[in-house]
């Protein structure tokens, strides 16, 4: 068995390695570079990943804001992570966001990255490279934060990614999209579906100027019927609808039910008091 200092040094060993090579094939770099920033569903093919259409939808498209409503496990923190990769790579000097209710969120995604990099060979050299930041030699960062509205406001964003978008509070989303203003940066906010409430429920169904994309478990191959069955039996009708089928659904603190208030009420029974 390795100590985990033995893992480490490994770690920084292969490292090194990968980033001497990038560095003595610049030209060759530079041809991958010019291929991912034509089409950065490439990159995605280069780590081993077969993009699903509406993977390749999303990192083809030219839309300065896209919302993505997607169930569990559809692929929509990967996708994401490719697309903050590409940014990195093909945009010099960018500032790529990713913010998360919790902290923990935002690694996650940024680790994601961090696995789509090693995985396409590391083609540029690294300047910093943390759990919540990343900083490659061409000047781009990628930082991981968490959803507080004091934490995004100090940045000029070439990208902004939110994560759980749904659950993260109406300030953070007016903070953090200010970022964008000079530097015409791009939203990419994704999520599960949740209540019924909040910046990103708004935006799903009243916004302009939105890329939409809305993935469900079903619409993912990768997920068998059988598992989604037992999640159904497990999670209740509410909860699947919203984990798996992109179902807003209430408030989690709501006593009773929009469907119940609306069976409740009658146009048949007068006033107890006139207006």
């Amino acid at each position: 068995m390795l100590l985990l200092s033995e893992i480490r040094d490994r770690f920084r060993r292969q490292t090194r390695r990968l980033d001497r090579l990038a560095a003595s094939a610049p030209g060759k770099t530079q041809d991958r570079l010019a291929i991912y920033r034509t089409d950065p569903a490439r990159l995605m093919i280069d780590a081993g990943l077969a993009p699903d259409p509406w993977q390749c939808e999303l990192l083809r498209s030219d839309a300065r804001r896209a919302l993505l409503c997607c169930a569990r496990q559809v692929g929509k923190s990967t996708v994401t992570a490719i697309l903050a990769l590409s940014t990195a790579l093909s945009q010099p000097g960018s500032t790529t966001i990713i913010a998360a209710p919790v902290e923990e969120q935002a690694n996650e995604l940024l680790r994601k990255v961090y696995q789509t990099f090693n995985a396409i060979g590391r083609p540029i050299a690294v300047v910093r490279e943390a759990v919540t930041s990343f900083e490659l030699a061409n000047g781009s960062r990628i930082l991981a934060l968490p959803g507080k509205e004091s934490r995004v406001r100090s940045y000029t964003t070439s990208l902004l990614i939110l994560d759980e978008a749904a659950r993260i509070p109406d300030d953070v989303f007016s903070g953090a999209s200010p970022t964008m203003a000079v530097s015409k940066g791009r939203l990419v906010a994704l999520s599960t579906a949740f209540a019924k409430s909040g910046w990103f429920y708004r935006e799903w169904n009243e916004g302009e100027g939105y890329l939409r994309l809305s993935i469900t478990a079903r619409d993912c191959p990768r997920i068998p019927p059988e598992f989604l069955e037992s999640e159904r039996k497990t999670l209740g009708e509410r909860w699947f609808a919203m984990e798996y089928e992109n179902a807003f659904g209430d408030d989690v603190a709501a006593v009773f039910s929009t469907e119940d208030i609306r069976a409740a009420m009658s146009a048949d029974v007068e006033p107890l008091f006139a207006a």
